[in-house]
């Protein structure tokens, strides 16, 4: 009898240490290098923390870094922009799809990769270009095709300022003027590193900047985005990405996501604009990204306060 005892507490103590050296596996999650992506490496982060796992969170990585850790396996898990796969990492031309047409065929793409695209946030965080009220009243522009004739008519003397990585993507710059027929002469575009673009717009250094459709900075400063009349910018909906091999290990870690998705709201106005505030609280409200995101996952029952 006590053999049998013994021999039961052996078996419960080696399954306990297995399966702490599973859950102890780092789960390496990467971030690109924007507000945004902060608080949700953070939100991911400490949601699976809170159901045990050891997380290791990677930031402030460009789009086609992070793309290539997925790809090859040094990181487990991302969020990422459905136009962003769409445009950058398959090289689709964007034709009239609607938010749900994409991300379907954006998640086929991936499956065959090892990579599974959860449901997402319907966010629609898309590239824009803003500028003040100041400007659209002296000058009447208020769509980007709008914008193109001014700047032609300046022969494309009209400053900008835009990050690095929209410099050099196709869906970034290069991309809008084929798009919208017009030119900026090349010494009144400055790249900058993201976050410094709104710097230029501030101080009258440019009377334009790249913004997200979720950045705060254009609430708090009563900025004004032009119209993208031509459709030149798909749909940039946030979902997680996670490798198929992790998934096959910890396949509990899809429904754990799904949740955090879930806490956001369906209607993509209201998901964009619980996203806006989130990224204000940090922009603006002098809170850091892990701060943010702790609030948000008590607030909606997903952590322990």
């Amino acid at each position: 009898m006590l053999r049998n005892v013994a021999k039961l507490l052996l078996v419960t103590l080696l399954v306990g240490l297995l399966a702490g050296a599973a859950f102890a596996r780092p789960i390496r999650i990467g971030t690109k290098n924007f507000t945004e992506q902060y608080i949700a490496g953070e939100l991911m982060a400490q949601l699976l923390r809170e159901h045990g796992y050891n997380v290791d969170l990677r930031t402030g990585m460009s789009s086609d870094v992070l793309r290539e850790a997925l790809v090859t396996g040094d990181v487990d898990i991302c969020m990422e922009y459905t136009g962003t796969h769409w445009l950058s990492h398959t090289m689709h031309l964007f034709d009239g799809e609607t938010s749900e047409e994409m991300f379907e065929q954006v998640r086929a793409y991936d499956a065959e990769l090892g990579i599974v695209w959860l449901d997402p946030i319907w966010n629609n965080n898309t590239y824009a270009l803003a500028t003040t009220q100041d400007f659209v009243d002296e000058t009447g522009v208020r769509t980007l095709s709008d914008f193109a004739e001014y700047v032609t008519a300046r022969e494309g003397k009209v400053p900008i300022a835009t990050t690095f990585e929209f410099y050099g993507r196709p869906d970034g710059l290069l991309g809008m003027q084929l798009h919208y027929g017009f030119a900026f002469d090349p010494q009144y575009v400055t790249p900058v590193l993201p976050g410094l673009t709104f710097e230029y717009l501030l101080s009258g250094r440019s009377v334009i900047t790249l913004v997200f459709g979720t950045d705060s900075v254009v609430v708090e400063h009563g900025w004004v985005i032009l119209e993208d009349d031509k459709n030149f910018w798909p749909p940039y909906d946030l979902a997680p990405n996670v490798r198929a091999d992790l998934l096959e290990l910890y396949p509990e870690i899809a429904d754990i996501l799904g949740e955090l998705v879930a806490a956001f709201p369906d209607e993509p106005a209201e998901a964009q604009r619980v996203m806006t505030e989130l990224n204000w609280m940090v922009d603006f409200g002098g809170m850091e990204p892990d701060e943010a995101a702790r609030e948000f996952l008590i607030e909606h029952g997903l952590i322990e306060g």
